[in-house]
């Protein structure tokens, strides 16, 4: 009963939430996104992520695609995703890149999930091989349902091939699982984000792995910044669904629902300094 509640809540609020997510005055001109075109995108974005298997939704696919809609076409700069799995979340970025001209660059080592190095806390949560889309079963679904001519696949591991990209990027979207994952991708591609880009992530619920984002030590001797924060972290950003966390409650709440994404910017902070007691003169 509670899964086919869950169900026709999910399939009715689809028009509303495409509106919701999408509307939204700061839309470049450029791209001619009236009322009519939001929606015809958001229902593909809907059916896409029930005909391919994506660990996101399509209402996470969307608030990507309005931050790219939001973003001037003079400001040069491709589209990254790191972990693609079936390519789901792939062929929605695509349809988006189409409508703003950009590429589409897909980083994925095509042979699930790399084994487990020492020290990656999130290594027991999964086993090697995991999260497997092959290169021709990925393009074969981008293909049919997505923009396959936008798309460029780069195939290996992440330490193998991310630092070797160039080009500047305007929006990466991260679903890599492991804490060695992100620590590779995020060293790799920051230099790289535009100053008004975005890097998201799909791992927003564990608060461990999105510590990252909030590391002083990571992020002074990575790049000798104050760490960025993360707009979502622990819940992911609101979507419309009902997500009170933690993750180790998760089992004894079945109508919860935590599939959502989290972003920052290099313009953003997560660092705290107010430290009154370290001023203070000493007593006496």
């Amino acid at each position: 009963m509670l899964r086919l509640l869950l169900k026709t809540g999910y399939v009715l609020s689809v028009p509303y939430a495409i509106l919701a997510i999408t509307t939204s005055s700061a839309i470049h001109p450029h791209y001619r996104m009236n009322v009519w075109r939001r929606l015809a995108l958001g229902f593909r974005m809907f059916w896409n992520s029930i005909r391919i298997r994506t660990g996101t939704s399509y209402k996470a696919h969307l608030v990507m695609a309005l931050k790219l809609l939001e973003l001037p076409p003079e400001l040069a700069g491709d589209v990254v995703e790191c972990g693609t799995f079936k390519g789901g979340s792939a062929a929605n970025l695509s349809l988006v890149c189409r409508i703003v001209g950009r590429k589409l660059r897909i980083f994925d080592s095509f042979q699930g999930l790399p084994e487990a190095v020492p020290g990656d806390r999130e290594a027991r949560h999964y086993r090697t091989g995991d999260y497997r889309g092959t290169l021709d079963e990925v393009k074969r679904n981008i293909a049919r349902h997505g923009a396959i001519e936008v798309c460029e696949f780069v195939p290996g591991w992440f330490e193998q091939t991310l630092p070797h990209v160039r080009g500047d990027i305007v929006l990466a979207f991260l679903d890599v699982d492991l804490e060695a994952s992100l620590h590779t991708c995020v060293r790799c591609l920051w230099p790289r984000l535009t100053e008004r880009g975005y890097l998201f992530t799909d791992e927003v619920v564990g608060t461990d792995y999105v510590a990252l984002f909030y590391s002083e030590r990571w992020w002074r001797s990575m790049f000798g910044v104050t760490p960025p924060g993360l707009i979502g972290a622990g819940s992911g950003v609101p979507l419309g669904d009902y997500y009170l966390g933690p993750l180790a409650q998760a089992a004894a709440h079945p109508m919860w629902f935590g599939s959502s994404i989290g972003y920052t910017q290099k313009g953003m902070s997560g660092v705290w300094t107010y430290y009154p007691e370290a001023a203070a003169p000493p007593a006496g």
